[in-house]
């Protein structure tokens, strides 16, 4: 679905990027993770012809019509109703008034916000305008989903809620996903396969990793997976790996059966 080769991303000086590799087939969700301002926006902004590459190539099974940009910032117009800023894509698609308002109206309500159409952005909770941004975006059937840490601004319960329902129906539409985010546990959680980057100037992926978790995936339960630990304690290595310091003042790593079971009490 996806082929990033040899992509450097520069703003001047030095490039920010370098040798840049990334395949991600389709019906597959990736994540990149990595240190702040080591470029992983970027690659999501070269993808979308956002920004213009130093060098390198990125190829697509799809046209750009098929690809969805999940921003950090639901970025909703705050004098159009939810439901027009959901439909405000399929219009700019000339698709009929009465058949954007109709699928909006279908897309809302399959994210749990039927009869909250007329409403306005500033009369939403964070979460549900989050939702309306995944609606604003799934309403156009996009093939490539790319989202950039779309779930950042919320709290834990909110953001594991929201993440599973994205993930359900990510797995029912066999969508392609590339995620960014600095979650290391939603990483894990939701992907098949997890790419980190390494520090800049000149970063480039240091390491890949399968997730070892069977589909179909509850957010929470991927937690208590055998697998779910150790693939952690790795990511966690390899982003730390050269950059924070050793012995007793160091910072303490995370243990991820403790964390799993604080999330599950808090579900509970």
């Amino acid at each position: 679905m996806l082929r990033v080769s040899g992509l450097a991303v520069g703003f001047g000086g030095e490039p920010i990027l370098d040798g840049i590799d990334l395949d991600v087939a389709a019906g597959e969700f990736a994540t990149l993770v990595g240190p702040s301002g080591s470029g992983k926006t970027s690659i999501l902004r070269v993808i979308t012809d956002l920004l213009e590459p130093l060098r390198g190539t990125v190829e697509l099974d799809v046209g750009p019509r098929d690809v969805g940009f999940l921003f950090q910032d639901d970025a909703l117009l705050p004098w159009r109703t939810v439901r027009h800023n959901v439909a405000l894509g399929l219009r700019i698609r000339e698709v009929s008034s009465s058949d954007a308002d109709e699928r909006a109206e279908h897309w809302l309500s399959l994210l749990g916000l039927a009869g909250f159409g007329d409403r306005y952005p500033a009369q939403l909770s964070g979460g549900q305008r989050k939702r309306v941004a995944i609606a604003q975006v799934l309403a156009l059937r996009p093939r490539l989903l790319l989202m950039d840490e779309p779930f950042a601004a919320l709290d834990a319960i909110v953001r594991t809620r929201i993440t599973q329902e994205l993930l359900d129906w990510v797995e029912r539409e066999r969508l392609t996903v590339l995620l960014v985010t600095h979650d290391l546990e939603e990483a894990i959680s939701a992907s098949d396969a997890v790419h980190v980057l390494g520090h800049g100037p000149r970063a480039t992926i240091r390491s890949r990793h399968r997730v070892a978790i069977p589909r179909p995936r509850r957010v929470l339960e991927a937690r208590g997976h055998p697998a779910f630990g150790p693939l952690l304690r790795r990511l966690w290595d390899d982003l730390a790996a050269g950059k924070l310091p050793q012995g007793p003042n160091a910072p303490a790593r995370p243990e991820p059966r403790e964390r799993a079971a604080r999330a599950e009490a808090a579900r509970s």
